[in-house]
């Protein structure tokens, strides 16, 4: 279809759309939940503001609540990152067709996303209860985010073919946090598998019974994202909290009460010789992503800029990546689960910044030994 729609009024009507489709389902479900558990057991309305709230913490959006007994003061703002599929691929197709049909895809796209941004603030601010205080900014802003990474996500064939500097820097650090991805992921595998038998135990324990199992399993798969982020915070030095007063990195184990939860079955029990190397073997990785980054043509000064952008960069996806990841999980002890940033950036800085920039001069002593 040709670009000739006026684009404010479809990226209003996309937003609506992409509202429609990821609300209501969840309103539906929290109903039906309501009403086979019996109308004893609270209002409609209490099933309505409890699916509205599930649907902002689906987005990632802060809610204060005040929890009983004694109306103890409290924040969530742990996502499962497995629930962001939902809206994403929503509003992916509503960037497609905004891509499509729209006569001004820019302004359209900005008013798409500060249109769903301010349709979650409206929603946060209409839910608000005594026990539950969404808060409209940070569903705002979650609103708007979301929808730049799903219209993002759509210009990844472009990106793969743009040539350039600074593309080859982009896809370099892209590179540089895909395969730290990958190889967490199969360190938390490997991890869960060698403690098996705990995860049983840590079902056994929650006692939840065939229905409560499986809802349990659902969420915990959901939260495989989150582990994994986390796990990149591990590998790079900083480590990860699990509660306040914990933490879990290479070098040192400070395990406070523990939640049970099947998913941290695979939490390091101590360090040693292979927790310790795994920063080095992050040094290795961003070398050679850092060599990738770089064309030999450049003088030396230009190659260490982009050798170092590429390490800034690939630092700054593994904060964001960790931002998304973790969170307050009700307050109280579990007030502090994810990396600290700030340790992040202690600890992973240098080892991507300093790894680019190598992998950067590397690039000019094997083309020099070349041309030799």
């Amino acid at each position: 279809m040709s670009a000739h729609r006026n684009p404010y009024g479809l990226a209003v009507q996309e937003a609506l759309r992409a509202v429609t489709l990821t609300l209501v389902p969840i309103l539906l479900i929290s109903i039906v939940a309501w009403s086979f558990a019996g109308s004893r057991n609270g209002q409609l309305g209490d099933a309505v503001h409890g699916g509205a709230w599930i649907w902002l913490a689906a987005h990632k959006v802060l809610l204060h609540l005040s929890l009983p007994p004694g109306d103890i003061a409290g924040t969530l703002w742990f996502t499962p990152l497995g629930f962001l599929i939902f809206p994403l691929v929503v509003l992916r197709g509503a960037c497609k067709r905004m891509m499509k049909e729209s006569s001004n895809y820019r302004g359209g796209l900005t008013l798409l996303s500060t249109s769903y941004g301010a349709f979650l603030g409206i929603v946060a601010l209409l839910s608000a209860t005594h026990a539950a205080r969404p808060n409209p900014l940070s569903a705002f802003f979650a609103g708007l985010i979301l929808t730049l990474i799903a219209a993002l996500t759509l210009q990844a064939p472009q990106l793969a073919k743009a040539q350039g500097e600074l593309s080859r820097v982009v896809k370099s650090s892209l590179l540089n946090v895909a395969g730290l991805l990958a190889a967490s992921l199969l360190l938390f595998l490997v991890s869960t598998l060698m403690n098996f038998g705990q995860l049983l135990n840590l079902y056994a324990v929650l006692r939840a019974g065939f229905i409560g199992t499986l809802l349990i399993t659902a969420v915990m798969l959901l939260a495989v994202p989150n582990a994994v982020a986390m796990t990149m915070a591990y590998v790079s030095g900083a480590g990860f909290a699990v509660g306040s007063g914990s933490l879990f990195s290479p070098f040192s184990v400070h395990s406070a009460e523990i939640p049970a939860l099947p998913i941290l079955a695979g939490l390091p029990a101590g360090t040693g010789t292979f927790t310790h190397l795994l920063p080095v073997l992050l040094i290795f990785w961003s070398i050679f992503t850092g060599y990738r980054s770089v064309e030999a043509e450049l003088s030396v000064k230009y190659r260490l800029r982009d050798g170092a952008l590429h390490g800034a960069l690939s630092l700054l996806l593994l904060i964001l990546i960790n931002v998304l990841a973790g969170g307050s999980l009700l307050g109280g002890r579990l007030s502090a689960v994810g990396a600290s940033y700030w340790r992040i950036a202690l600890f992973g800085g240098p080892i991507l910044i300093l790894g680019g920039a190598l992998g950067a001069l590397l690039v000019g002593l094997l083309h020099r030994s070349h041309r030799a």
